[in-house]
């Protein structure tokens, strides 16, 4: 539709606007705004990110993509991590799922059923592989305690 090029630009400035406003929400407004966002089911996942938050886990959120990267940012802003921090990784690492995403997906046609079950499967696909390094995650945290 754009060209990849724009679409990468369109999907990473968007990304980014989207980061930097939940954490702020997050930051500014705190825990009771952030469930009235996400519901319940979100706020306990946002809770478990809260738990093992660190610098690895915000860098493989923003590489895995799109899954839960509105989660991330507002468990981010929910810990101590300052914003620069926060955005200086944000920054680096979202430009790698919206290159990957806008190249692999480039010539796709949305009125296609096919084609959209194919995006919908990457999408999903990313989440599995996430949920399965944050269950490491925790598994390491628990075996430190």
């Amino acid at each position: 539709m754009f060209g990849v090029y724009k679409t990468v630009l369109y999907l990473y400035v968007a990304s980014m606007i989207s980061a930097v406003a939940n954490f702020y929400i997050s930051k500014r407004f705190g825990r009771k705004l952030v469930l009235k966002f996400v519901g319940a089911r979100g706020i306990s996942q946002v809770d478990k990110f809260t738990e093992i938050f660190g610098t690895k886990l915000l860098i493989i959120s923003r590489i895995m993509g799109f899954s839960v990267f509105e989660l991330i940012s507002y468990a981010a802003g929910l810990t101590k991590i300052s914003f620069k921090k926060y955005f200086i990784i944000t920054l680096i690492f979202t430009l790698i799922p919206s290159i990957a995403f806008g190249y692999l997906f480039r010539d796709i046609d949305v009125t296609s059923k096919y084609n959209v079950f194919l995006w919908f499967g990457a999408i999903l696909s990313t989440g599995i592989i996430f949920s399965v390094f944050i269950k490491i995650f925790l598994r390491k945290k628990n075996n430190k305690s």
